[in-house]
């Protein structure tokens, strides 16, 4: 084994058994929608910049970046939504800053194996609504290689969700994921469709569960000459809980939820991004307190040093 991958290797074991041990502690009792409200804010490092390198046409300077191995990146997101407790009535308006930093790497072995990890910390604040307020600490290990036409991921998500002052672990969750895309050209559009699935393993356990869904994806730069592309997204999501709340709700809990989105993005330099995006949201559950319909808009900017 080369030098090179040793270290890639090591660091990656380094990562995934730092946030191992620290998900592993007592869990915090149940949390409300705080599940499903920290599934949709978390970024995905890695994940996350594989999509976008392929909508913006910037995988191969994707690549090139990778020969550095580590970086540091930090994001900050203003949104603002219709639903911020995602109830299915009485909805309540409000505003939040979403705050993200963190260490990884990411490299390509071979010419063939994209790996990448990531260790992050996130702060979420409402204008209004204090009481969902949280801190949450997140770690991801992940791979991805292309077989024929298709890119496929595989990622393992560990999180941990605190209370706004770290008094209360609300959520401690496992995930792990695995998405195929094939994306093509067409008419100067770049089209993704991709399929995923995802097993959730939770504390408190109410929230394990299973889901399967798809997505479509398209995007086209604004110019030539101008570094920013815009783009239109829809999905669709099927999700099956273990366990959630069945002695209390007396059913068992199923979820159908679709989502659209449109947003433009603008990579100022080549280590920083100012995005802009609207989504809409729909999710249909057995469970007559779980449904709720989301209209949401983000504005946000990142940056990522590579050394």
């Amino acid at each position: 084994m080369s030098a090179r991958l040793q270290a890639c290797v090591g660091a990656a074991l380094c990562l995934l058994l730092a946030s191992t041990a620290a998900v592993a502690q007592a869990p915090a009792p149940g949390a409300g929608n705080i599940d499903e409200r920290v599934r949709q804010q978390l970024r995905v490092p890695g994940e996350r910049e594989q999509a976008e390198a392929l909508m913006t046409g910037d995988a191969d300077l994707l690549l090139l970046r990778r020969t550095q191995l580590f970086n540091a990146h930090g994001s900050l997101d203003l949104n603002t939504t219709s639903n911020a407790y995602l109830a299915p009535s009485d909805k309540v308006s409000d505003q939040y800053a979403q705050l993200q930093a963190g260490v990884g790497f990411a490299t390509r072995v071979n010419d063939k194996l994209d790996l990448f990890a990531d260790l992050s910390i996130v702060g979420v604040r409402y204008s209004g609504e204090d009481s969902l307020n949280y801190n949450a600490a997140s770690g991801v290990v992940g791979a991805g290689s292309k077989f024929g036409r298709f890119n496929v991921t595989l990622l393992y998500q560990p999180s941990m969700v605190f209370s706004s002052d770290f008094g209360d672990r609300q959520l401690t969750s496992h995930r792990l994921r695995l998405a195929a895309a094939m994306p093509f050209e067409l008419r100067g559009f770049t089209v993704q469709p991709d399929l995923h699935a995802e097993r959730a393993i939770t504390r408190p356990t109410d929230y394990s569960a299973w889901s399967g869904g798809a997505a479509l994806t398209v995007s086209r730069p604004i110019s030539k000459s101008v570094p920013a592309f815009v783009y239109a997204n829809v999905g669709y999501d099927r999700r099956v809980f273990d366990d959630y709340f069945t002695a209390f709700l007396g059913l068992k809990r199923k979820d159908d939820s679709v989502n659209a989105g449109a947003g433009a993005i603008w990579r100022s330099a080549a280590w920083g991004e100012v995005r802009a995006s609207y989504n809409f949201g729909h999710n249909a559950s057995t469970s007559d307190v779980s449904g709720y319909t989301l209209h949401s808009g983000t504005l946000g900017v990142s940056a990522t040093l590579r050394f």
